[in-house]
């Protein structure tokens, strides 16, 4: 790891010489479990970032973490360093579902974490959670979101868990996993979200909701199409129209070698998709004056037919030329963004 970390502020440094004059405002360690960094590699890093960049004062700096891997010791380090707000894979409360999902901490674990955070002066708390889980039933979700309020974190995450291929839980399918139909996790979505306001969180974006002053600014940045530096193995980036990715061969990165495995010129016509994809993710949605004033693209008669039309199904609300997804067009994004994206035409 040290080794990693060494190499890592070699990138750091090569990076912050390409961005000299531009600013950061947020900086998020994840990826992994940067936890599991000793004390002095961990100082290291977080030197090499506020050194090589130009990190705003009141930036947000997250570090991602694991419940079983926090020691007071570590996170003391991470929070002198920098570090203001912390991300935890919580995922359930019940210890049932956290052993069939594969995770290693327990319920106590995540509540000892949020204590010792709060202890080092963290203010600005996430924990994720997963919907759609084995064993997970609608009474355990609520119990698990109960438990979740009761620690007052300043920002929930709450995911449909995916099965990806090439994981152990895409070999096996859904069905022996006992993993409940669509229908059945849109109900729990559903639940979700509603208990989850009722307890005074913002549903900002489809699956975020936050306090107020509290919405995830490095997220934010994503869904709004902003630039982003990418850095260590398998990172990936958006810098000056580029979309980048690095190699997850860990090897090459540790001998010196270029890592970048990919690179796309992200065209005007890729952007302003982007645009309205990411941007309906959330509840603010998308300005279209300021879509067709930043892209070269038209919005078609039919563009407007269309959102009138998941307008009347409930779908998004479109007013002052501004179109947003309403709590039940979250369900279905996919497809009314995909229609959407159907009626614009580049000029």
């Amino acid at each position: 790891m040290t080794n990693y970390v060494t190499r890592l502020i070699a990138e750091i440094h090569l990076w912050g010489e390409k961005c000299r004059g531009r600013t950061v405002d947020t900086v998020y360690f994840g990826g992994g479990t940067p936890t599991l960094l000793s004390s002095p590699d961990a100082a290291r890093l977080l030197e090499a970032v506020f050194t090589h960049f130009s990190v705003k004062s009141d930036a947000e700096v997250t570090l991602e973490c694991n419940p079983a891997t926090v020691s007071r010791e570590v996170l003391s380090v991470w929070t002198k360093g920098g570090v203001n707000r912390i991300s935890m894979g919580a995922q359930s409360a019940h210890d049932i579902e956290l052993k069939a999902l594969g995770r290693l901490h327990s319920w106590d674990d995540v509540c000892h974490t949020v204590e010792m955070a709060r202890q080092a002066g963290v203010d600005n708390i996430n924990l994720d959670f997963m919907m759609g889980i084995p064993h997970q039933t609608p009474e355990s979700l609520i119990k698990t979101l109960e438990k979740a309020v009761e620690l007052s974190p300043e920002h929930l995450s709450a995911y449909c868990l995916m099965l990806e291929e090439g994981t152990p839980f895409a070999r096996r399918g859904a069905a022996a996993l006992g993993l409940p139909d669509e229908d059945r996790v849109a109900d729990l979505y559903e639940l979700a979200s509603g208990y989850i306001k009722s307890c005074g969180y913002e549903h900002y974006e489809i699956s975020n909701y936050a306090k107020d002053g509290k919405r995830s600014r490095h997220n934010l940045h994503t869904w709004q199409g902003r630039e982003y530096v990418g850095l260590g193995v398998a990172a990936h980036g958006y810098v000056d129209g580029v979309r980048y990715g690095n190699s997850r061969d860990l090897g090459k990165f540790l001998t010196g070698e270029d890592i970048t495995e990919s690179r796309t010129e992200i065209s005007p016509t890729d952007a302003a998709f982007e645009r309205v994809m990411l941007g309906l993710r959330l509840s603010d949605g998308i300005d279209l004056s300021a879509l067709t004033r930043d892209f070269p693209v038209k919005l078609t008669s039919d563009f407007s037919l269309r959102c009138l039309k998941f307008e009347k199904q409930g779908l998004l609300t479109f007013q002052d030329n501004r179109i947003a997804l309403t709590e039940k067009g979250f369900l279905v994004s996919n497809h009314v963004i995909a229609a959407l994206t159907d009626e614009m035409e580049m000029t």
